[in-house]
């Protein structure tokens, strides 16, 4: 049960009322007693019942409408009986009526007030040093045994005063002492409480990375046993294989000495090949020196030529002579006729003759030019002759050329055909050479049996302790489930205890928020922006209300959920809790390899890392990264970039490491996200089925 001040204020002033009422009914019976008997009069009864019931029934108002809890009600409680108390000294003839106050001071103790106490101690010896004045000044009452009985009521009330102000004074100290010490006893509850807290989120991290570990070797196992597997089987293949490569290298053996003897004729045909070419390169100058020898008759000709042109061309001059020639005698011939009709009769003869001239004169004439048209008809011969010689030359040439650059070209391939001899022999040698060492190599095949028999048999080993491997693994995650169980339910009785809740909430944290008002959209994904003493305040994560909603609240506070249901979220996104949550264990999703590259940057910093994605699954993410940072900084939160990844929408992640472990350079880096991703576990789900 839980301390509530008011309460205990509250059932003081009932003890208080119920101990004045018991008061009030003894000494009003009493008091009617001594009235019955004649001991005081009938008007001070009166009084007397007044005084005693009015100041009650005025506290009993004074409760009611103020509550029991009302620190005022025990002033009521000590005025009004004191005024009663003080007329029942005054009239009161009884030497003991004074202790009618020591059950009302026994029962002040229980308010634990020192001052009260002091204050009602000085009230209590005023009004009793009042009523001896009373009875010594207005009644008589001064005797000697008047002023002892006197002096023992000062004394006795001041004593049980000191003693009642001593014991309140050692109750309020001795509850400080206990109210301390049960301080310094809850603040090492607390603490134990948080380290509990933390010594479980602790666990449960190691316990996840364990589970993750387990996972991961057993799916290596179960990949390693169907690697064995077919391991064996392929080693049985090997085994008849190698054994049909024995035999197969046997016949190798023989067609390689097959292959020998054929290169050895190969050889011979090569080198006589040689020969024939050394004799067409001889051939082939032969020809050279006779295009040569062309070469020089072909410019012989040309020169001949030259010179068939220049006398041809003296013809012509002398054709041109024989021409004016001509003319001339055709001349005379005319003028022989004229001097033959100048002479008459005695010129006829001289006539006859310049005919005879003149006719000659034309067919000289006439065979001139025959020769000019011939000689015309020769010259251009003589030009298309001259060309073709030209042209003839210069194919002569050419042809030449190319007959010197076939001769080259033939010395060449006689030069390659004594080195494809000499490279033919070295071939002849290591073919010898393989046939040592296909015969080597057969015995080495019947030794690689025997080994590979060995081989299968280990195997076999192997697969038997790897099964026993994945026995244990199994045994370790079934262990590992029932420590997650205790762990969880101790964590659950941590919350419902009152040690986990609010207060373990911080900005930033990942948050749910699942309105019960509707059926279908009704999940948000948010985050806390701030946390207060019964409420915290979220960021919108696509949520909208514009009036109170009701709704239950999800917080990831590491590996646990807390849970809150039936709560109240308002327009501004304010929920306020006043309930301890429900510790929900985050559940276990499986994981699935991929290998797509990724770039992880630093929350917060520029830093980045190259890596590629090792698995990943609805809660958590496993990359390989060659840089060895994460070693000695696991805690911190990452951001992880997928590329090419199938759920284009889910490819940034949010994370923080929890392990870092080192294959050979390759650190794998395991990372939890803030909180479960629904997508990526049906994408998971689905992936994993299509591949079962």
């Amino acid at each position: 049960m839980g301390y509530d001040e008011k309460i205990f204020k509250a059932k003081a002033n009932i003890k208080a009322r119920r101990l004045w009422l018991v008061f009030a009914i003894l000494l009003t019976a009493n008091y009617g007693t001594d009235t019955a008997n004649g001991a005081y009069s009938v008007s001070n009864y009166i009084i007397f019942v007044i005084l005693c019931w009015l100041p009650f029934v005025c506290g009993d108002i004074l409760l009611k409408r103020t509550g029991k809890d009302n620190d005022r009600y025990r002033l009521a409680f000590v005025i009004g009986y004191g005024i009663f108390y003080v007329f029942l000294l005054c009239t009161t003839t009884s030497p003991i009526a004074f202790t009618y106050i020591l059950p009302i001071i026994s029962l002040i103790v229980i308010f634990k007030d020192e001052k009260f106490m002091i204050y009602c101690a000085v009230a209590n010896m005023l009004s009793l040093i009042a009523s001896i004045a009373f009875h010594i000044f207005v009644l008589g009452q001064n005797t000697a045994a008047d002023h002892k009985n006197y002096q023992l009521q000062i004394a006795c009330l001041l004593l049980c005063y000191i003693g009642y102000i001593m014991s309140v004074r050692h109750l309020t100290e001795s509850d400080a002492a206990l109210t301390e010490s049960i301080k310094s006893d809850l603040n090492r509850v607390v603490t134990t409480v948080e380290q509990v807290k933390t010594a479980c989120n602790t666990i449960m991290d190691g316990i996840t990375v364990v589970r993750e570990l387990a996972s991961e070797n057993k799916h290596g196992s179960d990949v390693v046993v169907e690697g064995m597997n077919k391991l064996t089987g392929n080693n049985k293949q090997l085994q008849s294989h190698t054994a049909s490569s024995q035999e197969m290298t046997t016949d190798i053996s023989s067609q390689v000495e097959n292959v020998a003897a054929m290169i050895n004729d190969m050889v011979s045909l090569t080198t006589e090949s040689g020969k024939h070419a050394k004799v067409s390169s001889e051939d082939l100058e032969g020809l050279a020196q006779t295009a040569k020898t062309m070469s020089e008759l072909s410019t012989e000709v040309e020169s001949i030529l030259t010179t068939f042109r220049d006398e041809f061309e003296m013809v012509k001059n002398e054709t041109g002579t024989i021409d004016n020639i001509s003319n001339q005698t055709n001349l005379l011939a005319l003028n022989a006729s004229i001097e033959a009709a100048r002479a008459g009769e005695a010129g006829k003869g001289f006539a006859v003759v310049a005919e005879q001239i003149r006719t000659l004169s034309t067919e000289t004439r006439n065979s001139s030019g025959q020769i000019s048209e011939a000689l015309s008809r020769l010259d251009e011969i003589s030009g298309k002759m001259t060309s073709s010689i030209e042209e003839t030359l210069r194919l002569i040439q050419l042809t030449l050329e190319k007959v010197m650059q076939t001769g080259e070209n033939v010395e060449k391939i006689t030069k390659d055909s004594h080195k494809l001899g000499s490279h033919i022999r070295e071939i002849d040698t290591a073919m010898q050479e393989v046939e040592a060492s296909n015969q080597q190599l057969v015995d080495n095949m019947e030794k690689v049996s025997d080994i590979v028999e060995t081989m299968t048999s280990c195997i076999g080993a192997s697969d038997a302790i790897s099964r026993k491997m994945l026995s244990k693994y199994d045994e370790s995650a079934t262990n590992i489930n029932n420590i997650e169980t205790v762990i969880q339910s101790l964590m659950h009785e941590l919350g419902v205890g009152g040690f986990m809740g609010l207060d373990d909430i911080r900005p930033g944290m990942k948050a749910k928020v699942i309105l019960t008002d509707v059926q279908t959209g009704n999940e948000f994904h948010c985050e806390v922006k701030a946390v207060g003493e019964n409420s915290l305040k979220l960021v919108s994560g696509g949520l909208s209300v514009d009036s109170s909603r009701p709704c239950n609240l999800y917080v990831t506070v590491g590996n646990v959920m807390y849970c809150w249901k039936d709560l109240t979220i308002t327009d501004d996104l304010v929920i306020t809790v006043n309930t301890q949550p429900e510790i929900l264990n985050r559940r276990k999703y499986p994981r699935m390899d991929l290998s797509n590259n990724c770039t992880i940057k630093l929350k917060g910093t520029d830093t980045t890392f190259k890596g590629t994605l090792d698995n990943i699954s609805a809660n958590g993410f496993a990359f390989l990264t060659k840089d060895p940072y994460f070693v000695d900084h696991k805690g911190a939160k990452v951001t992880i970039s997928i590329e090419d990844f199938a759920l284009a929408d889910h490819s940034v992640l949010e994370g923080y490491v929890i392990r870092c472990s080192n294959n050979e350079g390759t650190y794998i880096v395991g990372c939890q996200m803030p909180e479960d991703n629904y997508y990526i576990q049906t994408y998971v789900n689905e992936q994993l089925r299509a591949h079962s």
